[in-house]
């Protein structure tokens, strides 16, 4: 073949692609659901708010603040899984554990948690590296339609649950619960 019939058929395999995982991709949005969040600590850590609140129909906002007492932290480890309902919640996909601090530095070597995490950044103040001397918060994050779509899973039920340790003890956790429809 000469590299003008490779190129075209490369082409070709690209379209197909499209055509056929496209729709998954983009169509598929998540609404979320419901959240809990649970200092194990509430000397070290407490969450003063965490809520969803309702911005219009089919629309929820979520906001969170954690009061930190323990300031600076300097070493951060968290957990992100991933569970799917069906019959009860059983892991799906994805349950890593890094260095929040690393992380931090170098976000894009993360690429599942840098989507994750790039979907709310614009309203939080998780967005420099360690020490962290100051509350958490995230003011009102609303799932927009595309923020998710590098994740190609199945329609359903999904709890996200994010550990939340310093110095090798976890200090509290959030279940974050999502509904994935096309």
């Amino acid at each position: 073949f000469s590299p003008k019939h490779h190129s075209m058929k490369s082409a070709v395999v690209v379209c197909i692609f499209c055509g056929l995982f496209w729709s998954n991709l983009v169509q598929g949005g998540f609404n979320l659901k419901n959240v809990i969040c649970e200092s194990f600590n509430t000397s070290y850590a407490h969450f003063s708010r965490c809520e969803m609140k309702l911005v219009r129909r089919g629309v929820a906002a979520f906001y969170l603040v954690c009061e930190l007492h323990e300031v600076p932290l300097n070493n951060v480890e968290i957990n992100l899984s991933l569970y799917k309902k069906s019959n009860g919640y059983h892991p799906f996909l994805f349950n890593q554990t890094l260095d929040f601090c690393y992380y931090m530095r170098n976000p894009r070597g993360y690429p599942l948690i840098y989507s994750l995490h790039k979907a709310f950044i614009s309203v939080s103040n998780l967005n420099h590296t360690c020490p962290y001397d100051h509350d958490v918060r995230i003011d009102g994050f609303v799932y927009k339609k595309h923020d998710l779509m590098e994740l190609p899973i199945p329609n359903g039920e999904y709890k996200i649950k994010l550990r939340i340790g310093t110095h090798k003890v976890w200090r509290a956790y959030l279940d974050i619960i999502v509904v994935k429809s096309s």
